[in-house]
């Protein structure tokens, strides 16, 4: 059966997939008019064709889910055999559940969307939440790759003495452990406790940071609150360099701004969210699962 890769707004990755893949990389017309609408228009042939849809989903994510639902129900308007969804950031998943009366479960929403407009299996990166089983959760099977590998590829080409690999609150012990493994060195979780969605308090350090440097690890980075807090208290307890690594920084210069001015070395990214940050690509990985698919 033939396939094809076409990109989204957001779907500039799907230009190194196709490349590593072989797979040939088409593309849909997207617009927005002037009143604020989208205008989606496909006007590739994917009829019997596996469709491999490709838009990371940040920054504006209600804007860019709108376009992808339009997206995925034409391809599969237009006769598409198999519509896989390949978001390598996916928004709202860290809303899984109701926690307070009357607030809206975003992230069910959300993935009863993505499948009713007729998804077939969706590839994403590092999912959020995970205290679910995510087929059972969107209703279709979801492929959850890690970036952790190929980050850990990036952190062993510093130099770093005696590092400590560190995840900022105990959610992140997943990402934290693969790091840690690959790269052969300790880690530790600090104590988070959340204020508000923008603030946070790191509770204490751990007693074995002075003088080793450290590499804070966790899945993503938005308001920086969180890393802000961790770099603090790591400093006060007498650490060497910090560098801050993750998969998903979804995050503005002003936030850059703030950590490294906390005394961060650097903060390494992937390319799931294009940004200056982004110094390591997932494109290996996304291409060699779509081979398998394929």
């Amino acid at each position: 059966m033939s396939s094809i890769i076409i990109p989204g707004s957001r779907g500039s990755l799907a230009i190194k997939v196709s490349r590593l893949s072989g797979m040939p990389l088409g593309y849909i017309q997207v617009e927005r008019l002037p009143d604020g609408e989208k205008y989606v228009r496909v006007p590739e042939d994917v009829e019997g064709k596996d469709v491999f849809f490709f838009n990371s989903l940040a920054f504006q994510p209600d804007e860019l889910i709108v376009e992808t639902i339009f997206a995925v129900d034409t391809f599969r308007e237009l006769g598409a055999e198999r519509i896989i969804g390949i978001f390598p950031y996916f928004p709202y998943s860290r809303r899984e559940v109701t926690r307070i009366k009357g607030e809206a479960s975003s992230l069910y929403t959300v993935a009863r969307m993505v499948g009713n407009a007729g998804v077939d299996i969706m590839i994403t990166v590092d999912f959020h939440y995970q205290s679910h089983d995510l087929s059972d959760l969107f209703g279709f099977p979801i492929i959850n790759l890690t970036a952790m590998k190929e980050l850990s590829s990036e952190i062993s080409k510093l130099d770093l003495d005696n590092p400590l690999i560190v995840g900022p609150d105990e959610e992140s012990i997943r990402w934290v452990s693969i790091v840690a493994e690959e790269l052969n060195a300790d880690y530790t979780l600090l104590k988070k406790i959340r204020v508000d969605a923008e603030n946070v308090v790191i509770t204490s350090a751990p007693r074995n940071v002075g003088g080793r440097d450290i590499v804070i690890v966790d899945d993503m980075i938005s308001t920086g609150a969180t890393v802000i807090q961790a770099v603090k208290a790591l400093k006060r307890a007498g650490c060497g360099k910090v560098y801050v690594v993750c998969t998903h920084a979804v995050i503005g210069e002003e936030t850059l701004q703030q950590i490294l001015e906390r005394g961060v070395e650097d903060v390494i990214a992937t390319d799931t969210v294009l940004t200056s940050l982004s110094k390591v690509s997932v494109a290996p990985l996304i291409a060699e699962a779509i081979r398998e698919l394929a």
